[in-house]
Order: C-alpha cells, then structure tokens, then sequence
C-alpha cells in the first residue's frame, strides 16, 4: 500500500518534527511511504519530497492512503492544514486545540471573513457572535472553549488521536467520526543508556552541586505551565532544603515575564535555554524530581512526560486532560483547585525526604512506557487504522447547513406565501371577504405585512 505522509520534519525544530523521524522507519516496515515536508532530503532511509509536489500525485490517485500529522503552529503546520483540506485523508491530530494554527491562517493575515466564517461553521452563531465580539471590543475570545477542530474532523477520513481526552473531545462534537487512539510512542533507543552517567554529566556542565535535590521544568516555558504555582510550591520546599535548585530546561517564551515570577529565588533557578535532544534528556536524568503542571490543555499528549516516564523520573502532572490517563502509581498527580500549591509543595518535600519513593515510581513509569508506548505497537496501531479505513470507502462529512453556508432567506415573505398557498388549497378567494379580512389582519398585528415588503 502506497503511503503518503506529511508533517514537519527534520532539520525542523519541533516536537513532531521529532516523533515522525522515529516512527517513519517503523511505518515503513507496513506500508510503502512516501514522505512530504517543508523541504527535500532524507530521513530514516527514506527520501523526503517538498510539500509542492504532492498536489499532481494526489489528484492522480497515486497513493492509497494519506496520512497527515497536524498540530497547533502554523510555522510548521499551515500548509498541511491547506492540503488537508484539499485532498481528504487520515490526519493525526497532536492535540485537538487548533484555533492558533487557523487564527493565524486568516485574522493575522487580515482575513477577518475567514476567521468569522470558521467559527460560524464549528459553533454557528454563538462561535460567529463571540470572535465579532472579539474583534469589536479587543476582548480576547476564549480560544480554550472554541478549539475549532471540527472542520478538519469533517474533511478526514478518519483520525487518529494519543489519548482519550482528545478521542472523547472529537466524538462530542462529531460522534459519527471514525476516531482511534493510538498511545504516543517513546523511543526506548534514544533514551541514555547510562542515566547515572548521564545525570553526572548534566551537572558537571551546569556547575550543580551532587548533593542539590533538584526540582526541574521541561521544555517552552509558558504561564500554562503553571510555573508560578511551581516556584512557589518550591520556595517552601528550600525553607527545609536550602541546598535544593530549580532547573527551567528550556526556552522561555518572549511574552511570558519569568523574570518577575522568579522573585526572590536569585541564584536558586537555573534557566538552559534551549537543549538539544541529547542534552535535554541528561537534564531529565539528572533532576530528582520533574514538575510538568499544565492548564489549560487542549489536548495534547505530553512529548516531555513521555520520555520523564520512559527515564523513570518521578514525575508530578496535574490531574486534567490526557495527564490524569496516567496510570497511579507512574507519577503523582495534583489536582486544579485551591490546594494546588500546597498539595504540590507536600510533594516536593516527600521525594526529597523519601528518595526510595521517588525510585519506585519511576520504575513503575519506565515498566508502563516499555510495555505500552513502544514504536513498533504505534506503528501497528496506525497500520490496522490505515487499512480499515481503506477498505470502509469512508468518506469525508457532507456539510449542509447550518455547517455549509445556505442562501439568505426573507422568512416573513415565506410564511405570507405559505397562507397564501392554503387559502387557495382550501378553495377560498377574494370573493370570501369576512376569513381574508381576519387572516390580513393577523398578518399585520405580527407585522409580517412591513417585513415581508423589504
């Protein structure tokens, strides 16, 4: 079977980028793949053709299948948003919170009418009425409520999703869909094979003391990752632990002030920038606990708890979205509420005290991702989707209105027509002077007679 893919990958610096450079030579052992990205090269053995020369091989009924990995910036995703569109397929929604990637394929493009008619098309009048408001009063709409998934669900032929979050989230909107979830792999063999070495290593590069109980972030910094619920759980747990260091593996976004987050924790916090892979995953190694706390989620399957679980670092997550999926016992989970910061900071301080605890769980975790997120059981799971949907002759949803646009229509002259109609059937004509002089003055106390002129 010939497979077309398209996603983003390397050189390209992305999660995505990353997940299908491993999984493609593992597909490859199934189906015989064809894969497209920004640019031409090669990847895991196969050669890489550009996004421009899949249209002529689409449209000629080249392929008999066509897989396409979607996820939320439109850096790397706007133009497989485009031919996903154009050429239905199956497409791999990474998280089901897409309103960033069309937000910036129309209003930031000065495409006001696309950006209206999106969210008319996903949520009718109240999605239309609610981003006119946004765009009226400068109010931001809540993008969290309008994910805008919908339309791409209606062009598929069938989705693939990583956790039951996004499965349930897709089915509640289209529960005719056809959805399969297929666990987000982790690559055993790019993990460290010495995490004690690995973990001296990251340390030694970043003068970080042995003894240092270490309390460590992974990847873009956001205020979504409750950072700030994190540097204050931890300036309780250094009130017992002077010694201990936080340690911000990433790179922080521009519009987020770390700086006044930090307050008085000075040289407590340890801010990497950007890693590499090879460098990220000895940071991940070498903390002794990680922190990955995430609100609002749309979604998404954490890249960065994949591999702290595959390491087998304890890990804490906040118990919402496809976190909470995490089985007890392979990390520990802090609820959103109003003893968020207090039940994180008990946290911290019972690994620290408890570092057998901290061992345990991660054994659990790296015995949960070896036997339930390898790359051979994802690729498995995307082959018996792929053939299924192959054989089904699926196709993508006919919309019809509300979802497609329909003429305007004058209903006040409709419904006049209408009487009009069933006086006739009736056999009453202008000669019936007494019922034609009740049913117009009905008519004209509605005040249909005015409307239905214009």
């Amino acid at each position: 079977m010939r497979l077309a893919y398209l996603s983003p990958l390397p050189p390209r610096k992305s999660g995505i980028s990353d997940y299908s450079a491993e999984l493609l030579p593992h597909l490859a052992s199934h189906f015989d793949v064809h894969p497209f990205s920004d640019e031409a090269g090669t990847v895991g053995g196969l050669t890489v053709r550009p996004y421009a020369e899949f249209a002529a091989l689409a449209s000629s009924g080249h392929f008999d299948a066509i897989v396409y990995q979607l996820g939320n910036n439109a850096d790397y995703h706007a133009r497989i948003h485009q031919l996903l569109l154009e050429y239905p397929g199956i497409v791999v929604l990474h998280e089901y919170m897409l309103h960033h990637l069309i937000q910036e394929r129309t209003l930031s493009r000065g495409d006001l009418a696309g950006y209206l008619e999106e969210l008319r098309y996903c949520y009718g009048d109240t999605g239309r009425d609610q981003a006119q408001r946004a765009l009226d009063t400068g109010i931001p709409i809540d993008r969290w409520s309008y994910p805008l998934f919908e339309r791409v669900i209606d062009r598929s032929l069938g989705a693939i999703v990583h956790n039951e979050t996004t499965r349930r989230r897709v089915l509640a909107s289209r529960p005719l869909a056809h959805v399969a979830t297929v666990p987000h792999h982790l690559a055993l063999d790019a993990l460290p094979a010495d995490r004690g070495a690995a973990r001296r290593h990251f340390r030694s590069q970043w003068s970080i003391p042995d003894d240092a109980f270490v309390v460590a972030t992974f990847g873009f910094i956001t205020p979504h990752k409750r950072i700030e619920v994190a540097l204050r759980a931890f300036a309780q747990l250094r009130q017992r632990y002077p010694k201990a260091m936080f340690v911000m593996a990433g790179e922080v976004s521009p519009f987020y002030d770390i700086q006044g987050a930090l307050g008085e924790l000075g040289d407590s916090v340890l801010a990497t920038g950007r890693l590499d892979l090879p460098d990220l995953l000895s940071a991940m190694a070498s903390c002794d606990v990680a922190v990955n706390l995430r609100y609002p989620t749309g979604g998404e399957t954490s890249g960065t708890s994949i591999r702290l679980l595959g390491l087998g670092t304890a890990t804490i997550v906040s118990n919402s979205g496809s976190f909470a999926e995490i089985p007890d016992g392979c990390c520990a989970k802090v609820d959103l509420d109003e003893r968020e910061e207090a039940v994180l900071a008990a946290y911290l301080e019972r690994f620290a005290s408890e570092p057998e605890l901290g061992r345990r769980m991660g054994e659990n975790a790296r015995r949960h991702m070896t036997e339930h997120h390898t790359l051979k059981g994802s690729a498995r799971g995307y082959r018996e989707f792929v053939e299924e949907i192959a054989a089904s002759g699926v196709e993508p949803f006919p919309a019809v209105p509300p979802l497609a646009r329909s003429e305007s229509v004058n209903t006040p002259a409709e419904l006049i027509a209408g009487v009009s109609s069933t006086v006739v059937d009736l056999g009453l004509d202008e000669r019936d002077e007494d019922v034609m002089r009740h049913v117009a003055g009905r008519i004209v106390e509605l005040g249909f007679d005015h409307l239905g002129s214009n």
